[in-house]
């Protein structure tokens, strides 16, 4: 940490977080805390025998900057975690994983430190890759009983969808609209009038009355969980489609894997964001060449799987759910939770095989789907335009609009990449494709 650094932290106004001022620079996390009982929790905890076992649970790593730290001020160094989750962008099955996580972590915490949280909401989670993360570090303080408010936040934002995914009472789908949701809403209003516990039958926990005995409060809370597994996602359209084409990732085959392969191995990107990346196989191609990867579908069951592959491969890439069309908002209090365009900005955004659907198929503008790609790019766009006389969209027999055409799609796009590398993909079996990089220099 710089001199410039320190300063800039001391400066920095304090929102929402009580326990500490937060700055956020270069990829690097400082916060500053001058909490006398904080002060001497967290020196304890990072210089325990057991903080690692902390970390392999999800808490975020966290050192001590112990050249500007003193017995009136601790400065604290946390990992840079490249994407943060909004709880909409969870499958049912990542939510509930997730909830368990937390929990977990939440028993370790009291039963080797004899501390607590003071917040229990799913806007202090995320995933990191496939690892799961706390990151809210200054939620942390001694106690030995859980607080009213942290009992009816977990219910509220944890225990409430997983009851709605779990339930064959409503659709799967109301557990994320109803994530979507923060503080303003109507499940969480139709919580808080009760009508909800009437439409999906629900109670409140009995164990809830241990809360002056945390270990069995969690322990309970735990069960409790597994017993709520979410109903699996069924089956999609999407997900028995083939992206590797029989390649692996570090040896691409067709035209369009090699043109991919050979701009992001060039441009070395810190980021790149795949749109509609279905199984994650260019993905998983990004990320065995060093970036930072975020990928979103809109299929629950195709990112299921996607999840499954990239845990395998051991990529780093952080999959979610989220529709194209409809990114996630901010909210919160003063838009305080980014959104999607924010959260998942990145230096590279990968858009393959999608134009066609969303322009042709949902009848999308061009401009608006291009305006979509440029809002999460900073540096480049590699594009693969499906041209209205390929084998594949002629089968669809629509009319394309008038600007569905490769030079609408450059006029878009050219200002902000005003830089444009093309190459054609015509074959004997009628595919038609064009792939493009856009970028502000070539």
């Amino acid at each position: 940490m710089t001199k410039d650094e320190f300063d800039n932290l001391l400066a920095t106004p304090s929102l929402f977080d009580a326990g500490g001022k937060l700055l956020i620079e270069n990829r690097k996390v400082y916060r500053v805390v001058k909490d006398s009982a904080r002060i001497n929790l967290y020196n304890t905890l990072i210089n325990s025998p057991n903080y690692n076992d902390l970390l392999k649970l999800g808490l975020v790593s966290t050192k001590i900057i112990e050249k500007y730290s003193s017995d009136t001020c601790l400065i604290l160094n946390h990992e840079y975690i490249p994407y943060i989750l909004n709880p909409s962008e969870y499958t049912n099955m990542m939510f509930w994983e997730a909830s368990y996580k937390f929990v977990t972590l939440c028993k370790e915490l009291y039963i080797n430190h004899g501390a607590l949280l003071f917040d229990a909401h799913p806007w202090n989670i995320t995933y990191n890759g496939s690892d799961f993360k706390f990151f809210d570090f200054t939620s942390i303080y001694k106690g030995d009983s859980i607080s009213d408010s942290w009992m009816n936040e977990f219910e509220t934002y944890f225990i409430l969808p997983l009851v709605l995914a779990s339930s064959k009472k409503v659709n799967s789908d109301m557990s994320g609209l109803y994530r979507r949701e923060h503080v303003k809403g109507l499940g969480i209003s139709l919580k808080r009038e009760g009508v909800f516990r009437k439409i999906i039958n629900y109670k409140r926990p009995s164990f809830f009355k241990f809360s002056n005995q945390p270990e069995i409060f969690f322990s309970k809370l735990l069960d409790y969980i597994k017993n709520l597994k979410s109903i699996k996602a069924k089956q999609e359209y999407w997900n028995n489609y083939e992206q590797a084409h029989l390649a692996e990732i570090s040896e691409p085959k067709t035209v369009k894997q090699q043109f991919v392969y050979t701009i992001i191995k060039e441009k070395q990107p810190f980021k790149v964001l795949d749109l509609a990346c279905n199984k994650g196989f260019y993905s998983l191609m990004a990320s065995h060449l060093g970036a930072q990867v975020a990928a979103f579908d809109y299929e629950e069951s195709t990112i299921d799987i996607c999840r499954q592959i990239i845990n395998q491969e051991k990529g780093n890439v952080t999959v979610c759910q989220m529709d194209f069309n409809h990114p996630t908002p901010a909210s919160g209090v003063g838009l305080i939770n980014r959104s999607s365009f924010d959260r998942f900005k990145s230096n590279i955004v990968l858009s393959l095989g999608l134009i066609h659907h969303i322009c042709l198929r949902q009848s999308i503008p061009v401009s608006i789907f291009c305006n979509i790609c440029l809002s999460y790019a900073k540096e480049g766009v590699i594009l693969e335009f499906v041209d209205p006389n390929d084998i594949h969209v002629q089968k669809w027999n629509i009319n394309p609009p008038e600007d569905y055409t490769i030079e609408s799609v450059k006029k878009y796009f050219s200002c902000k990449f005003p830089k444009i590398k093309i190459e054609k993909i015509i074959n004997d079996n009628g595919v038609n494709r064009s792939l493009l990089f856009f970028s502000k220099d070539i």
